[in-house]
């Protein structure tokens, strides 16, 4: 893997683990709040979701973006994907400022930064994903680049 997908491929982690920790944030503050006491499974099992979900997705994220093409089908298949979630995402973080601006507290300074958080590791997931998406564009194969190197000279 060249140093480039590799840039991506981090950037898209990264902005998974970001998302991650909103949910972890949010999970704490529902602890600290309102208590850790069983009052029905629905209230344990909810508050855990958020976090148990983003972190598969990080570990999804993680195996996928090391997927490697073998033929140029499959390198348009991968490279159209990655774009198609890197649009997700970016359409994701619009939600996300649409709904942070402008500026309220929305009950404290745990949900302001929950969407803070999630804003952020979407936007950076869109450019890992679309950067990632740049990594995978068409090769030549080597009796090509000899070719170009041999017509240049």
């Amino acid at each position: 893997m060249n140093a480039s997908a590799r840039a991506a491929q981090v950037m898209v982690v990264l902005g998974f683990v970001v998302s991650a920790t909103s949910g972890v944030i949010s999970y704490v503050n529902d602890v600290t709040q309102r208590g850790y006491y069983f009052s029905g499974l629905r209230v344990i099992v909810i508050p855990v979701l958020n976090p148990l979900i983003t972190t598969a997705a990080v570990f999804a994220w993680w195996w996928l973006t090391r997927l490697e093409a073998n033929d140029e089908l499959q390198r348009t298949i991968l490279r159209r994907a990655y774009l198609a979630f890197a649009v997700q995402y970016l359409l994701t973080s619009i939600l996300y400022l649409f709904v942070i601006t402008p500026f309220r507290t929305f009950g404290g300074f745990w949900m302001t930064s929950v969407l803070w958080f999630d804003l952020v590791g979407a936007l950076l997931s869109a450019l890992g994903l679309f950067l990632y998406s740049r990594t995978l564009a068409p090769r030549r194969d080597n009796d090509e680049l000899i070719a170009a190197v041999h017509a240049t000279s």
